[in-house]
């Protein structure tokens, strides 16, 4: 118990803030807030120092893009709520575009794990890989309000859980436990949406 106060008290701020700002961004998002957007890009701020601090390259790389992919989000959906009858709706991913991501998801981790394996420094490179190419492909998703983002959600976030766990970042993992439960959160309040509006 010693041991775990001592890790608990060593913990930076910055790992308290990113965890913070994705819970609060999560949430905002399953609302459909665009609030959400800019502490999204907080959030992935942070996590490219965290990730890099823990060596997991392909991790930090995905939150350096994830930074970008907010901004295109939040553009997206405050230019959708701003136009008259632009409003994107809360919709299932199209059966091709699914095959497209499969694809992705399959030759990214191949590729990039391949590619972090190289290096010769990074920790558990096709793992990484796999989840920084399902976190994509959700962000994607999220930013058309496709709502398999959720199930994507969950495959990445439960192997970062057990990067973190492994770790002992101790926020991280209450963000990662709180990420799984907001995705199922998301994926049915907006299943229920789809439901109204059909």
């Amino acid at each position: 118990m010693d041991n775990f106060l001592t890790q608990f008290n060593a913990i930076s701020p910055i790992d308290w803030f990113a965890m913070i700002a994705g819970i609060v961004g999560v949430y905002l998002s399953i609302k459909e807030r665009i609030l959400a957007w800019p502490l999204f890009i907080l959030c992935y701020a942070a996590y490219v120092y965290i990730s890099l601090r823990g060596n997991y390259y392909a991790f930090g790389a995905m939150n350096v893009i994830f930074v970008f992919v907010a901004a295109y989000g939040w553009l997206k959906w405050s230019k959708s709520s701003s136009e008259s009858g632009g409003e994107i709706r809360i919709s299932h991913l199209a059966p091709t575009h699914l095959w497209i991501v499969a694809a992705f998801i399959c030759v990214g981790t191949l590729g990039l794990g391949w590619l972090l394996e190289s290096t010769g420094e990074a920790r558990l490179p096709y793992y990484d890989a796999f989840a920084t190419t399902c976190a994509l492909s959700a962000q994607w998703m999220l930013s058309r309000k496709y709502i398999e983002n959720w199930i994507f959600w969950i495959l990445a976030d439960m192997v970062y859980l057990s990067f973190f766990f492994n770790d002992r970042i101790w926020p991280s993992v209450i963000l990662f436990i709180a990420f799984i439960f907001l995705a199922i959160k998301g994926w049915i309040e907006w299943k229920a949406i789809i439901k109204e509006t059909a």
